[in-house]
């Protein structure tokens, strides 16, 4: 009969999954849970037009190998497209559609059945010798040999200060879709909670609508600026005494320093990193001192960004779960600013909204948050050591939460779960399967994506899930298919 596989989740990392698997033989059936058009998840699902992608066309594929199948895609259609190029979200959406609509009509027609189920996954369960279970939110149950979580990043952190008044109008959960804002009633005053990329997002929508917005953070800092991230052409690393980095080693952050400034010289010939980017304290200087280096072509560090995520999730995929978080937290101001750094287009819309005093960013967040007093429109924000203000609306721009499995004693693995008493995290292998936490026994159940951050450093990012989706189905390739009929079916 041959596998019968479930991919759950059916953005970016399910359709590039997808796009392989379809094409390895000894898959009879192949079936999407996603409650979302596929191809149109968070990531790329927006159709406001103004919003563009953070990393460049040639590492936005869903192939990690060779040149950039967005860029063969858009190029076909006439779009005058460089591989350094930050396109419109929504374009990449459209990408990850056709080519998942493409991929589905070549598998049918190698008699490959495709099903797409309109509903989210809430368990996986064995069933039999070699069977899984999956019940839908909808009632629905699934069977299948193989499981595949792919799972985006879809449920928004919203910070506690703000949690109770869910459900208000006048707060929106998250930035995305960002109708919501665009429906504001004019020269409204917007309080954005966040100041990385949707946070960014959030300021240049509500910025065009010339709302008068507020950005507020602990750290009250805006990522770095960058032309292009595209894959390294030569190695700036050094790959041997990356590799044999321990999570262990007394000298670890001195020694992981000294390998990303000496990457980084490379990448400018030697020109060291404080002359690459802004030390100046006023944000709106830092901005414009970064903005200016990048489109003078003197931010050379972006050229080693791509390679050093590639190498962080590599040296990092063995360690220890606590180890590699906790590595990763010391770090992470380094990854919020320069690994998710903006687009000069976007630098250049907030300059111009700092500058115009339309826009401003604080260090911190508020203290607390009240519905204005009798029955008036907003807010009431307390910040500690500031005055008081009162706000139109409120945005969260704080994240999303990671996809979360946990186990049952019967071997029931639940998707984004509640606590438990008797649950306990997966063991997640080096290959992505998911196995017993207790004898290490491995599932026919894999984590892409998303899904896999318990073993991938660095998982939002296409070309992460790319290179993962690529490794899952060459597995499966390599295993021997069942032998088939001339009819098609097993012998």
């Amino acid at each position: 009969m041959g596998k019968q596989v479930i991919i759950i989740g059916g953005g970016g990392t399910g359709v590039s999954l997808f796009s392989r698997l379809s094409r390895v033989p000894g898959i009879s059936s192949i079936s999407i849970v996603d409650p979302n058009p596929i191809g149109l998840g968070t990531a790329f699902g927006t159709t406001e037009p103004f919003l563009l992608c953070n990393t460049s066309v040639d590492v936005t594929s869903m192939d990690p190998d060779g040149e950039s199948d967005l860029l063969r895609y858009l190029a076909a259609r006439g779009w005058p497209v460089h591989r350094d190029d930050f396109v419109p979200r929504y374009l990449v959406g459209q990408y990850c559609r056709e080519r998942f609509l493409e991929h589905r009509r070549e598998a049918e027609q190698a008699g490959v059945r495709v099903r797409h189920h309109t509903s989210k996954a809430r368990t996986v369960t064995p069933v039999g010798a070699d069977g899984y279970a999956v019940e839908l939110a909808d009632g629905r149950r699934l069977t299948g040999t193989d499981v595949l979580l792919c799972q985006g990043l879809d449920r928004p952190v919203v910070p506690d200060v703000v949690r109770e008044h869910l459900g208000n109008p006048a707060l929106s959960a998250s930035v995305y879709p960002v109708d919501e804002l665009r429906r504001l009633p004019e020269n409204s005053r917007v309080l954005v909670i966040g100041s990385k990329l949707a946070a960014v997002d959030a300021a240049l929508i509500l910025g065009r609508a010339r709302h008068r917005v507020t950005m507020a953070s602990r750290s009250g800092t805006l990522p770095a600026v960058r032309t292009r991230l595209r894959r390294s052409e030569r190695p700036r690393l050094d790959a041997s005494a990356w590799n044999g980095l321990s999570p262990d080693s007394p000298s670890l952050d001195r020694d992981v320093t000294r390998l990303l400034l000496a990457a980084v010289a490379r990448t400018g010939n030697g020109t060291a990193l404080r002359r690459q980017t802004s030390t100046a304290e006023r944000l709106t200087e830092r901005l414009a001192e970064e903005l200016e280096l990048a489109r003078t072509g003197r931010a050379h560090w972006q050229d080693a960004i791509a390679e050093i995520i590639q190498a962080v999730n590599h040296v990092s995929a063995n360690w220890r779960y606590a180890a590699r978080a906790a590595v990763l937290n010391r770090y992470r101001s380094l990854v919020a600013r320069y690994i998710s750094a903006i687009p000069v287009r976007n630098a250049a819309l907030l300059l111009e909204h700092l500058s115009a005093g339309t826009l401003s960013v604080v260090p911190r967040i508020p203290q607390s948050v009240t519905p204005a007093p009798d029955g008036g429109r907003g807010w009431q924000v307390k910040w500690a050591g500031a005055p008081d203000e009162h706000f139109d609306h409120i945005v969260c721009a704080t994240g999303y939460h990671k996809p979360v499995l946990d186990r049952l004693p019967d071997g029931t693995l639940r998707l984004d779960p509640t606590a438990a008493k008797d649950a306990v995290a997966p063991y997640v292998a080096g290959d992505l399967r998911v196995c017993d936490p207790l004898t290490g026994e491995p599932e026919r159940i894999w984590v892409l994506g998303g899904a896999s951050h318990r073993r991938t450093a660095i998982v939002n990012y296409l070309n992460t899930a790319a290179q993962q989706s690529k490794a899952v189905a060459d597995r499966f390739a390599a295993e021997e298919p069942e032998p088939t009929s001339l009819a098609g079916r097993p012998v």
